[in-house]
């Protein structure tokens, strides 16, 4: 009966030693290059339509090279970002610089295509390398994200509403400010921008109206005391002292205003 027993002890524990031995990641000596197996990026999303260079990196495990040490790659069809979409391929070849254990994956993030609520993978695949690949590591993950500074609108400014529903011109000055003591959302003095005052002979919209901001996306929104909903429909200039666009409402009512800033400070990119 012991007999049995041992030898039952035995065999479990060459199971269960060679089971170990089968599921270990192969161990790979010698200098190699690999890539991390995650990597999250957060990039500024600015609006300016100029891409951003990704950071991506590639590492050589080993002693530095007095030349360069070149590599491929491809992007894996895995990944959730969208080739020239939010990223682009400046190439498929990338090399680790002389007396260097760090290069750059070729890859520049399109910030502006990336809503701020996404979180986007790409997965990059190495395919060749001046030396050899770990093959533990030839997959790496780079997570992308965008953040934005929270831009404040606020100030004054000086308008004209001009092709309008009215078909006069209107002119004055106003304030946007932040509501709520929320970044992001703001009233204005007159969200009619003379138009009810000067057409109607009426007080200014009052109600729900608000601008909305995010990371450079302007909406305007909400409905004013008779229950009409309001929309900017197209912006013509930003990204200096003038802000012109086109508004509408349900009653209907439009117009285009140009607002000019008179505090000195410019308006930021913006777009719909």
């Amino acid at each position: 009966m012991k007999k049995i027993i041992y030898t039952l002890f035995a065999l479990s524990m060459i199971l269960i030693f060679g089971s170990c031995a089968k599921n270990e990641q192969a161990t790979f000596t010698g200098e190699f290059i690999q890539l991390p197996a995650n990597f999250n990026g957060i990039y500024p999303r600015v609006n300016d339509g100029v891409s951003t260079p990704s950071e991506f990196i590639v590492r050589l495990a080993g002693p530095q090279k007095s030349t360069p040490v070149n590599f491929t790659f491809e992007v894996s069809s895995e990944s959730t970002a969208i080739e020239n979409v939010h990223y682009v391929i400046e190439s498929n070849t990338g090399s680790i610089p002389p007396n260097s254990n760090v290069g750059d994956i070729p890859i520049s993030i399109l910030d502006d295509n990336i809503a701020p609520e996404e979180r986007l993978i790409i997965e990059v695949v190495l395919k060749d390398a001046d030396v050899p690949l770990n093959p533990n590591y030839i997959n790496g993950q780079y997570s992308i994200q965008i953040t934005c500074d929270g831009q404040d609108l606020s100030g004054s400014y000086s308008f004209v509403n001009e092709d309008n529903f009215a078909g006069e011109t209107f002119t004055g000055e106003g304030e946007i400010f932040i509501f709520n003591n929320t970044i992001g959302s703001y009233k204005v003095t007159d969200f009619s921008f003379g138009s009810w005052p000067g057409a109607y002979g009426i007080d200014p919209p009052t109600g729900t109206l608000l601008f909305k901001e995010n990371c450079g996306t302007i909406s305007l929104s909400g409905t004013d005391r008779y229950g009409d909903v309001w929309t900017m429909t197209e912006i013509i200039e930003s990204n200096g002292p003038t802000f012109k666009f086109i508004y509408e409402n349900t009653y209907p009512e439009f117009g285009t205003v140009t607002l000019t800033r008179t505090d000195g400070e410019n308006w930021p990119p913006l777009n719909l």
